[in-house]
């Protein structure tokens, strides 16, 4: 996986503020912390930044009343890396970076984090928790944009398309990706790193018929 595409990526859940200082950047956020102490190890080694200075914050998600996970690290230099990526300030206003698109593993390894940043199957989690009898081959990105069309989404789906995967944008701020070998293309050729989105995925696989158990 190239390191960098994957954390401009993951940053769709962060932010880049624009600080008096410029020092502040939130890398991800998440529900559990576990895919963050992936990100944390994987932005220590990519910035050449100690990894006591990446620091995990529990706070509650303003919608949902239910705790997540923020990962920081107040940074001068690290704020001005990734401004050179995207302006600081609201993502509303952000562009897909033109390291996305200078090569296909590039272009992957940022999609890859862009779906464990702002991707899921939300079905799956109903339906395992029994709330649902059933559910269908289906996952999705959310990315809302101060434009239309959206550029990060399209971006995303003529990116997909590339490598045989089919998708829709919905209400212009969610792309959506449907069918069994579909999805299934999905999973097995962009680097996902999330533990538990892409387990998440296998098992829709695996109980739709398109995985064997040891998949």
């Amino acid at each position: 996986m190239d390191n960098l595409p994957y954390l401009l990526g993951a940053l769709r859940d962060g932010s880049l503020p624009k600080c008096i200082n410029k020092t502040e950047v939130t890398l991800a956020a998440d529900y559990s912390r576990n895919w963050l102490d992936e990100v944390a190890k994987i932005a220590s080694e990519t910035f050449s930044v100690p990894q006591e200075r990446l620091k995990i914050y529990r706070t509650m998600a303003n919608k949902s009343k239910v705790p997540c996970f923020r990962l920081k690290v107040y940074s001068k230099e690290l704020h001005g890396k990734l401004a050179k990526h995207y302006r600081p300030g609201s993502q509303l206003y952000w562009s897909t970076p033109e390291l996305a698109k200078s090569s296909k593993k590039n272009n992957l390894a940022y999609i890859a984090g862009f779906y464990d940043a702002e991707g899921g199957c939300r079905n799956l989690d109903r339906f395992q928790s029994g709330k649902t009898k059933s559910f269908q081959a289906w996952c999705s990105i959310r990315c809302k944009h101060h434009a239309e069309p959206n550029e990060p989404l399209e971006f995303l789906k003529n990116s997909l398309q590339r490598i045989g995967v089919t998708s829709t944008i919905y209400d212009s701020d969610e792309l959506v990706m449907t069918g069994i070998q579909n999805i299934r293309r999905f999973y097995t050729k962009v680097p996902l790193n999330h533990p538990k989105k892409k387990d998440d995925l296998r098992k829709m696989l695996i109980y739709l018929g398109a995985f064997s158990v040891e998949a």
